[in-house]
């Protein structure tokens, strides 16, 4: 017992230390911002005095401030953290080639770029002062947390040994008893008094067990939500407020830097074009500023002290997590009735305390931008000062300046102010939400396992069964700081995703595609590097928001988008597999039991933003599709770990990398193996990997129904009315919402009356007597004899250019068809049922003959001749063909779509060795499919006179 509370405390004394030396990294961290501009400043002042004597004095300039550079190294190691490091080196390149001066460069120097740098130093050592007692005060909510913690296990431990006691007080009266009663006859002991006293002994020991236990379980609910709660704070400090704390120190801080850089390269503007190369490469370092970057160099730089310490555990027999299942049904009765009062209560808190951050978010928004503003104010601009009608250089108005500070102190404040508000409050919001999600959770166990079944028609069941809903995405301080399109390669993930509103990049996704196509069976695939002319080429074209990959049509450049896709995930800002959970993917790695590893891998998961599990999930799907094929293509889950592995999951620059190396890709090669089981799946919806993917990059499930006047003149060119033509039935396969007033809703299982096809994925009909527009996807047209003959007596209706656009036009209707299971409707993938032929004779001699013939190939000369007889047909309205044109002719178009088909559509392995197990044994059996179907009517859908 000493022991296991002086580990307690030793690692409650370790988080103490922790905190401290996160402290101690930010005051270097600011000292080291504050250093960069200082020197900056120097430079600038320094630079306005040796102007006047020309490029001699600002050579010696340069070296010295090169050397001094030289010789400070260790106390500039943190330097190439930040990205104002670069500014100042192109600075001090720059000053080399300067060989000229100018009299308004010594004015603009020294009456502005000093004294705003100057201001640069004051703001960051006031902001940073606001910051770090923000910190230390969230660091004493930690504290005070844990020890809360803390005081609960204790009480827990002494209400445990009362309650043990209680209980041998209790057997030794019962024995006690015992002994009476094999010392008495029965008939006796009702008359004896020892007996009767006894007995009252045992029943007052049985109540005093009683309350001691109820007390001790009480004391261990308590401990249990108090290590929730403590687990919770310390996450989300870790996760969220660390990260909100450094991006606050920062805001502002490059915009200031910037506007003092681009006032020094508006007065270099008059200088002559030999100078000009210099300037470009400083206003793309200036560019490069990134705030974001920063922050993630410095954490990883001093990852061990920004690492996520390990989650506490419930100190205690490994039993008595479970013992409320075991105990008497009274005090489940208690214990239930306690945690459903609590469970409302924490539901209506958690209410008001979001509604009540929702505001203090909004407002804290607002002041963000206009503090934003005031600190992009351009007005760095000096050209006038140069020229011919040059103005005299001259300071703005003091009144002006000093009203200008006055507001923008004054909006810091309020900004720091609701900063501190909002992250208190998030926290609050944090520990109670996991309180609360853990008291619904035991009280759902229970209700399943049938121990007590919670009031689910009232106000407690309302609350037991529908959680908490959290945001999608997490509020992000300093947001409204980025301007345009955020980058792609080196970039966010996050912000890209929510800046374009995406759930996959697009490099992710054109890449997925082209390999899913053309590369599943190429050996070596993501081993053998491509040509790096073509992958930058790639990377030129995918960062300016286009896909160079969209008419890509075989796999000559493959290994080229699948080192593009490599570049990408290597460059990314933050790496996929964030370096705050390195240590514990490391653990995870180690296990030896695979399913507690996805049981652990999949809790970790969840606690991931939202968009960054989606793109795991969609590219280890991917992964695991390619792995499928390792016989042919050489890429099993082991190999692509080792290609993916550092890429995924760098190594800390201070772990041994051979070491940590076979774990990552142990980790990666386990998430590939199971990352349908790690990865949720509903829970978050989002994009799905589909193995069956089509040639054409924006294949949609369902397109946009046909605009009215082309449905018009579709109708009124090819089709006949409803009364010269018979209807066709089809029966819905899937549910289906109608989006306007002009679509029919299905409801799966539905007769369905079809009049005219209007396009590739529509239909014009009826359900239900209302007629509308019905999408081709969601129905399966009843294939009976006389619905052949109305489909021979469609297509001779049709021009002979009429056929050769439908053949065409058909892969992408045959492809959606066959994969329609497996495509996901508005982001999410809905449990369809795997879609069955309609009973219905089985299919003719010439039919199973040309399913056959598709394999073997025998018949490949006859089925060019008849199709070359069929490309001759005349354009003109053919008479009605007789039963043996009829028979002949579905044949020659089902083998000709059967056999585009297989040139295009990726199957997995077991559907291959499936498909030639059919053909060698010659089945004949085989009943038409719902794809199937589609291709046979898909010729219905081009007009006649489109020729």
């Amino acid at each position: 017992k000493r022991l296991g509370s002086t580990r307690k405390l030793l690692f409650f004394n370790n988080i103490r230390l922790q905190l401290n030396e996160q402290l101690r990294c930010l005051d270097v961290r600011m000292e080291t911002q504050v250093a960069l501009v200082a020197e900056l400043q120097d430079f600038f002042r320094k630079r306005a005095e040796v102007e006047l004597d020309y490029s001699k004095n600002l050579d010696k300039l340069a070296k010295n401030l090169q050397l001094r550079h030289k010789e400070q190294k260790q106390k500039r190691d943190q330097w190439p953290l930040f990205s104002t490091y670069s500014c100042w080196q192109q600075l001090v390149t720059q000053t080399k080639n300067l060989s000229k001066d100018h009299a308004a460069l010594s004015e603009v120097y020294s009456t502005h770029l000093v004294s705003r740098l100057s201001q640069v130093i004051e703001d960051v050592q006031r902001i940073y002062r606001r910051c770090r007692e923000i910190g230390y005060e969230t660091h004493e909510e930690i504290l005070r947390v844990l020890q809360e913690l803390h005081t609960t296990m204790k009480t827990y431990q002494v209400y445990q040994g009362e309650c043990r006691a209680a209980e041998a007080k209790l057997r030794l009266v019962e024995n006690q008893r015992l002994k009476i009663e094999q010392s008495l006859p029965k008939e006796k002991l009702d008359k004896s008094k020892k007996f009767r006293l006894i007995e009252k002994e045992v029943q007052k020991r049985k109540n005093k067990y009683f309350d001691a236990k109820l007390k001790a379980l009480k004391a261990r609910n308590e401990y249990i939500l108090n290590l929730e709660a403590s687990n919770t704070t310390l996450h989300k400090y870790f996760v969220d407020d660390l990260s909100d704390l450094i991006d606050c120190m920062d805001l502002g801080f490059h915009e200031c830097i910037s506007r003092a850089l681009m006032m020094h390269i508006s007065a270099e503007a008059g200088r002559q074009a030999s100078v000009q190369a210099g300037l470009d490469a400083l206003q793309s370092n200036i560019s490069s500023l990134d705030s974001r970057l920063d922050k993630q160099r410095f954490l990883e730089f001093n990852h061990t002290a920004f690492m996520i310490p390990k989650k506490f555990e419930f100190q205690g027999k490994n039993d008595e997590v479970n013992i409320l299942r075991f105990a008497e049904p009274e005090l489940q009765k208690l214990l239930c009735a306690d945690m459903e009062t609590r469970l409302v209560q924490l539901k209506s808190r958690l209410t008001s305390l979001r509604a009540e951050s929702e505001e203090v978010w909004k407002t804290l928004e607002t002041a963000e931008s206009t503090l934003l503003a005031m600190l992009t104010a351009k007005d760095y601009d000096c050209s006038g000062y140069f020229g011919e009608n040059a103005l005299p250089a001259h300071k703005p108005p003091e009144t002006v300046s000093i009203k200008l500070r006055a507001d923008r102190h004054e909006t810091e404040e309020f900004y720091l102010t609701k900063l501190r508000e909002f992250m208190i409050g998030t926290s609050r919001i944090a520990r109670l939400d996991s309180k609360h999600e853990h008291i619904r959770q035991t009280l759902v166990d229970m209700s399943t396992s049938g121990l007590e079944s919670p009031q689910s028609g009232g106000r407690v069941g309302g609350v037991l069964h529908s959680p908490i809903a959290k945001p999608p995405r997490r509020k992000r301080i300093g947001r409204l700081q980025m301007n345009g399109q955020p980058k792609l390669f080196g970039g966010s993930l996050e912000e890209y995703l929510e800046s374009l509103n995406l759930d996959i990049p697009l490099i992710i996704k054109s890449c997925i595609r082209v390999i899913n196509l053309y590369g599943l069976h190429h050996q070596g695939i993501f081993r053998v590097s491509g040509s790096q002319v073509e992958i930058n080429n790639f990377r030129e074209a995918f960062e300016r928001g286009e896909d160079p990959l969209a008419d890509m049509t075989d796999a000559s450049d493959i290994n080229s988008v699948a080192g593009v896709l490599k570049l990408y995930l290597r460059e990314l800002r933050e790496p996929l597999f964030p370096i705050i959970y390195f240590e514990q993917f490391m653990e995870l790695a180690q296990l030896e039991s695979k399913h507690e590893f996805v049981v652990r891998m999949k809790d970790l998961v969840q606690s991931l933003p939202r968009s960054v599990v989606i793109v795991m999930r969609y590219l280890f799907a991917f992964l695991n599709h390619l792995s499928e094929y390792s016989d042919e293509n050489m890429m099993d889950p082991y190999n692509l770990a080792i290609c993916f592995g550092p890429t995924l999951v760098p190594v800390p620059e201070d772990k041994d990398q051979v070491q940590y190396q076979n774990q990552v890709n142990e980790l990666i090669k386990n998430i590939i193996l199971f990352n349908d089981e790690i990865f949720p799946t509903h829970e978050i919806g989002g994009t799905f990997y589909e193995k069956y993917i089509s040639r054409e990059p924006d294949d949609n499930d369902v397109g946009d129904s046909p605009s009215d006047h082309v449905q018009e003149d579709m109708d009124s060119e090819v089709y006949p009315s409803e009364d010269e033509c018979e209807s066709l039935e089809a029966t819905a396969q899937f549910d289906f919402v109608a989006r306007s007033d002009r679509e029919l809703s299905l409801r799966k299982g539905e007769t369905v009356t079809l009049y005219s096809q209007v396009s590739n994925d529509w239909w014009r009909g009826s359900v239900n007597s209302k007629e509308g527009l019905i999408p081709d996807k969601y129905i399966l047209i009843k294939m009976k004899d006389e619905d052949r003959e109305k489909l021979e007596l469609f297509k001779s209706s049709s021009s002979e250019e009429s056929m050769r656009r439908r053949a065409s036009s058909s892969n992408d209707s045959v492809l959606s068809g066959a994969s329609s299971s497996h495509s996901p409707l508005l982001g999410a993938n809905p449990p369809w049922p795997p879609i069955l032929p309609p009973a219905g004779p089985p299919p003719t001699t010439h039919e199973t003959e040309s399913c056959n013939s598709l394999d073997s190939g025998k018949d490949s000369a006859s089925e060019e001749q008849l199709l070359r007889a069929e490309d001759d047909e005349p354009s003109t309205i053919s008479p009605l063909p007789s039963e043996e044109m009829m028979s002949n002719e579905p044949k020659t178009i089902m083998d000709k779509e059967r056999s585009k088909k297989t040139h295009w559509k990726s199957q997995s392995v077991g559907e291959v060795m499936q498909g030639e197990k059919n053909d060698r044994n010659g089945v004949t059996d085989e009943l038409p499919t719902f794809s199937q179907n589609r291709e046979l009517w898909q010729r219905r859908a081009t007009p006649e006179s489109r020729r």
